[in-house]
């Protein structure tokens, strides 16, 4: 029996040899292919829990931008508005002087002025500390999963987010006499008497914006000729930080984001004067038709015209935070008219607050946001 059994094996070793190979090697294998498992779920499970601190870190650096912006713009909105003052015109037209009619000229370039730079400047603001907050972001992040000791120390963080103070003096200065060089040329196309719809005045904003865009010191394909100052002592690690903010703020996605800021902020000034222009339509009798409600005032809008010496008042209380000064002015206009007539249509607004409002709620602006961050937080 036992002879039997052994001359079985013997007959058949080649067979339990390769069997047991390839057993062998199929336990092997198999303990690899799970060996292989857990290490890839492990480092998905160190991506996801990156990839989540990351997103964290990021919304926390959104926020911190957003109150950033938020804050400063009142800033640079007072600024604007009292090195725009027309204040002292409007006070010289109240007493109705001989010279009224350039006084209505200087008034003219000075309202338009004013509201031009806020939006130029709300939305050089928004976009110099977007790049900013969010480079400086990346950093951070950087130092806190590494395990180098920390690159960006407190007073490097403090020295350049300090750099936006440049665009509260000297910036705005430079961008302020841009703008009205510009609205001045323009300005000059259109007299006093001139009676303008809804389209033409938007089309005024445009030939404006078009105006800077084609100056050589453009306000959109070079912002940090204004917003950051041209030299500053710097650390290496603040040099190169400097130099990336440059390169960021000279692409050609922060001149395509910067264009559209500026059109949705003509396109806000456009729909608030809309209002006015609606209230200047006499109110029409009840309707008997509930088909109706009122679909023709609606159509009728850009039929309206009001004169540019009516307009301006208008377009200077938008940038006006107390309008009581300006209401009841027994100003003249060049026609003899008064071209205070319809002050009492304004109402008080904050206009830098809603074009930076509109400004972060932009995509494109956030989309820059994300973009910065995750290509320094590399």
């Amino acid at each position: 029996m036992l002879t039997a059994i052994k001359d079985f094996f013997y007959r058949h070793r080649r067979k339990f040899i390769t069997t047991g190979l390839v057993l062998g090697s199929g336990l092997f294998l198999i303990k690899i292919i799970q060996y292989k498992l857990r290490e890839f779920q492990e480092r998905q499970a160190k991506e996801i829990a990156e990839r989540f601190k990351r997103m964290q870190h990021f919304e926390s650096t959104e926020r911190t931008c957003n109150q950033t912006i938020v804050g400063l713009s009142p800033t640079v909105s007072e600024k604007a508005l009292k090195d725009l003052s027309t204040s002292e015109v409007l006070e010289k037209l109240r007493a109705n002087p001989d010279n009224k009619l350039d006084l209505w000229e200087e008034l003219k370039v000075l309202a338009f002025s004013r509201i031009v730079t806020l939006v130029y400047a709300s939305s050089m603001l928004a976009v110099t500390l977007k790049t900013q907050i969010n480079l400086l972001g990346g950093y951070l992040y950087k130092d806190t999963v590494g395990q180098d000791d920390k690159q960006i120390t407190l007073d490097i963080q403090t020295t350049y987010l300090s750099m936006i103070q440049y665009f509260m003096g000297e910036g705005l200065d430079r961008l302020m006499e841009v703008v009205r060089r510009n609205v001045t040329v323009v300005m000059q196309r259109y007299n006093l008497k001139q009676q303008l719809t809804l389209a033409d005045a938007e089309t005024l904003f445009w030939s404006i914006q078009m105006s800077l865009n084609n100056d050589e010191q453009s306000l959109t394909k070079n912002i940090a000729r204004y917003t950051l100052p041209q030299e500053v002592n710097r650390s290496d690690i603040l040099s190169r930080m400097y130099d990336e903010t440059l390169d960021v703020l000279e692409s050609a996605e922060v001149v395509d984001v910067c264009l559209s800021n500026v059109t949705n902020g003509f396109s806000l000034i456009v729909d608030k004067l809309a209002e006015y222009y609606a209230e200047a339509e006499p109110i029409p009798p009840p309707s008997t038709s509930k088909s109706s409600l009122n679909v023709d005032a609606l159509s009728n809008i850009n039929q309206i015209k009001i004169s540019l010496a009516k307009l301006i008042p208008i377009v200077n209380g938008l940038t006006s935070k107390t309008l009581g000064d300006l209401l009841g002015s027994g100003a003249s206009s060049s026609n003899g008219s008064n071209g205070l007539n319809g002050l009492e249509l304004l109402r008080g607004s904050d206009m830098m607050s809603s074009l930076v409002s509109r400004f972060m709620q932009s995509e494109k602006l956030k989309t820059l946001g994300v973009n910065v961050y995750e290509t320094f937080c590399q």
